[in-house]
């Protein structure tokens, strides 16, 4: 924009002014007063244009000044860097011509240097007595004085030798002799220090002062050292004795007294007393906690803060520690030192009783786990070994005391319920409970390998039960005279069977919540109690199999009469064998009730199918239809005559599929008496027990002994395979399963 548009835009914008001023008309009285404002106005800013201009021109007369006085400046320097330009070209002729004066400088430092430090070269020996005398009235400050006097004349001349050109190793010797006192003073100077920094923390209590000396020996030991190695650097040179490294050998002094501090507190061991590491332990600390609210609040004020003391004190007591419990583990520990031991660590040290009191404000994620992941699993390892031969002592010592009471000549004890039962049960449940209690005071992690450890040994422990078992059944049968209450001992162990499964549970209930540990040990757990409840299920099933068994043994004679000519008029037999029954049932009654259910099953099962291979051995020649109406009715009879003596003990068990249906079957099968109508019994049987084979059907025809054995062979063919086309799916299981017929009674 140029100067006649500003104008122009001016123009409007003071017309557009007036207008609005003069818009009524009592406002041209007020024109005068308008025109006033206007040019006080207009000279306000007339005014300020002046002032910045002016600041403007007096700006560039300034820098016009003073880039003026740069040139001249600039001029200057040139001419000056001219002449030392030539000056340098004549400095090698120059120090030519002034090598005597530099050689005479050189003495000159070097008498000097003489003359400076004359009076100590003559007092040597009576300097160094004062100060051996200083040292030992404990005067530590002064004594370090002196000696840090001698110290400099000593290497103040040292140094000016080492700047000759020629050095000659006699002077250098010869001084280093005059001096060589000052290096022992230095050593019994140091000395005092350790001993007074050894007993820190407890010399800080009484006396202060004394820290504040020896580090202030140190830090000035420190700074020479610095010096030292700084002027080596420069010239090459380094006094006797240097760096002395006092700080390094500060801390290292402080470490061993805490090193000692810890395992200088083992005041009894194993053969003193069972308790030795819990106080060992317990002593450490409270040791610990003082000593680290001493050093807090007393050694923080004594000590440079470039020390750290705090936290280097935590670092040594951590590793001093450390190292302390891995020499305690590697001397070997025993029982319940394993647990003293890992709570301690795991616990107790990181926790508000030690280091996590709210007074000492460690950060304990900055200081790291008090011993490494692989010494602590292999202490835990150990732990769980020490564990798992406690149970197989334990259990095999139960098992040992147990089984001595089975031959005792007294009945074993009952419950409230009136069941037998043996105290291994409950003892194993205290055990492992009192196991895992033990090892949820160490860490949840170690209670989840406890019982996964646990569950193995009982697990085991199954074997050895069954194991013992067995011999005592040998022991009995091979002399039934010599033990009064094998029944009655046979029926705790079944019980006991079924509390182990009940305790096993209860475990499960009280000790593991599936999802509070990692997937792999849920597994894990999950996959070892279905393995300990599947062993004692079987163990359990033993013990019925021994009850049945000795029932069995009792009744073989009779059972073997069934189904013979004598039996045909004599009911003695089958009813010798239902009181015999009837009388053990009021032996199984002690049983618990899951128990008593499964033995009545497994009784009635085996009666049934004793019956029904008696009927199926032939051990009877029918040769009339009078004949083979009389023995069906009569297995009617007796299958009924069964039906009601378990029905007696449990109504629930013959009411729905009794296997005495079986027997009344087979009767019916006996009992036709039109051979046509066979077929039809037949199919009705193998519809009902689709598991019967022809080897059944073969042997039930020919008890009847109406049809021939070419006969029997094509019927039953016939049968069997229209049986075949019609069956689909799986077939169930009855009591037909079980029984095997020997071809021999065929031929």
């Amino acid at each position: 924009m140029d100067v006649g548009e500003a104008e122009c835009e001016a123009v409007k914008r003071a017309a557009l002014l007036v207008e609005n001023m003069l818009q009524r008309p009592d406002q041209l009285q007020k024109v005068d007063q308008y025109r006033r404002r206007v040019q006080r106005k207009k000279a306000s800013v007339e005014a300020m244009l002046k002032t910045a201009m002016q600041s403007q021109l007096d700006g560039v007369r300034t820098g016009l000044g003073q880039l003026q006085s740069a040139l001249t400046d600039l001029r200057e320097i040139k001419t000056c860097l001219g002449e030392v330009e030539g000056s340098l070209v004549r400095v090698p002729e120059l120090s030519k011509a002034l090598y005597e004066c530099r050689e005479e400088y050189v003495r000159h430092s070097q008498y000097a240097a003489a003359m400076e430090n004359l009076k100590h070269i003559f007092t040597v020996p009576e300097s160094v007595e004062k100060t051996e005398k200083w040292i030992a009235d404990g005067r530590l400050l002064y004594a370090h004085q002196c000696l840090m006097d001698l110290e400099n004349s000593r290497d103040d001349l040292l140094f000016e030798l080492h700047k000759l050109p020629h050095q000659n190793p006699n002077d250098t010797r010869m001084l280093k002799e005059y001096f060589a006192d000052v290096h022992k003073l230095s050593e019994d100077l140091g000395k005092q220090v350790w001993i007074i920094l050894k007993r820190t923390l407890n010399t800080v209590r009484k006396e202060p002062p004394q820290i504040v000396t020896a580090l202030r020996i140190v830090e000035r030991e420190e700074r020479a050292d610095q010096f030292a190695l700084q002027r080596q650097k420069g010239s090459g040179f380094l006094p006797p004795g240097r760096p002395k490294k006092w700080r390094e050998k500060t801390l290292e002094v402080l470490e061993e007294a805490v090193a000692e501090r810890i395992e200088g507190n083992m005041f009894e061991g194993r053969s003193d007393s069972k308790n030795w590491l819990i106080k060992h332990l317990e002593v450490i600390r409270l040791l610990v906690l003082e000593d680290m609210k001493v050093i807090r609040s007393l050694c923080m004020p004594c000590f440079p803060p470039s020390y750290d003391i705090v936290n280097h004190y935590v670092q040594m007591y951590h590793k001093s520690l450390a190292t302390h419990l891995v020499d305690l583990v590697s001397t070997g520990l025993e029982d319940n030192e394993y647990v003293t031991l890992l709570s301690w660590v795991l616990n107790v040290y990181s926790g508000p009783e030690l280091m996590g009191h709210a007074t000492l404000n460690i950060n304990m994620a900055k200081l790291g786990p008090l011993l490494d992941n692989k010494v602590l699993e292999d202490l835990i390892s150990e732990y769980l070994t020490n564990v798992n031969n406690n149970y197989d002592s334990w259990m095999n010592k139960a098992l040992e005391i147990e089984e001595k009471e089975w031959y005792r000549p007294e009945p074993p004890q009952q419950d409230s319920d009136s069941h037998y039962k043996t105290e291994l049960p409950q003892l194993i449940h205290d055990m492992i409970r009192q196991n895992l209690e033990v090892a949820n005071t160490i860490s949840p992690e170690v209670q989840v390998k406890v019982l996964i450890s646990s569950l193995e040994q009982v697990r085991l422990f199954a074997g050895k039960f069954e194991a013992a078992v067995k011999r005592y059944k040998d022991t009995y049968y091979s002399d039934r005279s010599q033990i009064q209450y094998y029944t009655t001992y046979i029926i705790a162990l079944a019980n006991s069977c079924q509390a182990m499964v009940d305790v096993l549970m209860s475990i499960k209930t009280q000790f593991w919540r599936p999802g509070t540990t990692t997937t792999t040990n849920d597994t894990m757990i999950a996959t070892k109690f279905d393995a300990v409840l599947t062993v004692y299920q079987h163990v359990r099933n033993q013990m019925c199999d021994h009850l049945l068994e000795e029932a069995l043994v009792d009744l073989q004679d009779h059972f073997n009469a069934l189904l013979t000519p004598r039996w045909l008029h004599n009911t003695e037999p089958l009813d010798t064998i239902c009181l015999t029954l009837s009388d053990y049932f009021n032996d199984y009654s002690h049983l618990h009730q899951k128990n008593f259910d499964h033995v009545v099953q497994l009784v009635l099962n085996t009666v049934a199918m004793r019956y029904t291979t008696a009927i199926l051995q032939k051990r009877i020649t029918l040769k009339t239809q009078e004949d083979r109406k009389l023995v069906a009715e009569r297995i009617t009879s007796e299958a009924e005559k069964v039906g009601s003596v378990f029905e007696q003990v449990t109504p629930d068990l013959v009411k729905f599929d009794s296997p005495c249906e079986v027997m009344k079957g087979l009767a019916e099968v006996v009992k036709v008496s039109d051979i046509d109508f066979i077929g039809l019994e037949l199919h009705r049987l193998l519809r009902r027990y689709p598991d019967m084979n022809g080897d059944h059907l073969t042997a039930l025809l020919m008890l009847r002994g109406d049809l021939g054995r070419l006969d029997i062979r094509q019927r039953v063919a016939d049968i069997m395979e229209e049986m075949r086309t019609q069956r689909s799916g799986p077939t169930p299981k009855s009591i037909f399963s079980h029984i095997h017929i020997s071809t021999s009674l065929f031929t």
